[in-house]
Formats: C-alpha cells, structure tokens, sequence
C-alpha cells in the first residue's frame, strides 16, 4: 500500500507544482523562444530549488548542436539565467 502511494504521489508532483506557479509552461515556453528566434523547445520542466519555482528549458539553436539552457521564475516569469550547453555538457 505504501509502495502504491508512492507512486501515485511521484505521478502526480508536477501536477501539484504547477498549481504553485503563476507563469504556466506555454507563457515559459513563448518566453524561450523569444530568447533564441528560429529555435525549438527540446525539453521544459517545473522544478523546485529550495523555497522557489522555475521552469527550466532547452531551446535549440538553429544552425547547432547547443542548446540555451533557459531558467524562468515561474512566480514572475523573469528569466534567471540563459547559457549555452554543447551536447556533451547535458
């Protein structure tokens, strides 16, 4: 029993943490890309670091192998930090 609420808690976590952030995935993602023109969403997801939200994404670069690694406030939806990573850095 113990085993099957953990699971379903595990299945449910970004459900509840998306219920905490005021920017959702869609308005992270228009961010992004604004970020990067011509780029593609390679991978988005809603984690906790301490007390706060942030959306982190992958945006391809056109033209390369690096993607930006993009870090949005998901209370504020400002972006905390935009580095380039090569393949092997990910």
């Amino acid at each position: 029993m113990k085993a099957l609420c953990l699971a379903l808690a595990l299945l449910l976590l970004p459900y509840s943490l998306e219920a905490h952030s005021r920017v959702s995935r869609n308005q992270a993602e228009i961010t992004a890309l604004q970020l990067v023109p011509g780029g593609t969403i390679v991978s988005s997801s809603l984690e906790r670091d301490g007390n706060k939200l942030f959306w982190w994404l992958d945006v391809s670069l056109p033209g390369s192998r690096n993607v930006k690694a993009i870090h949005i406030d998901a209370y504020t939806g400002a972006v905390v930090s935009n580095t380039v990573e090569a393949p092997e850095d990910r």
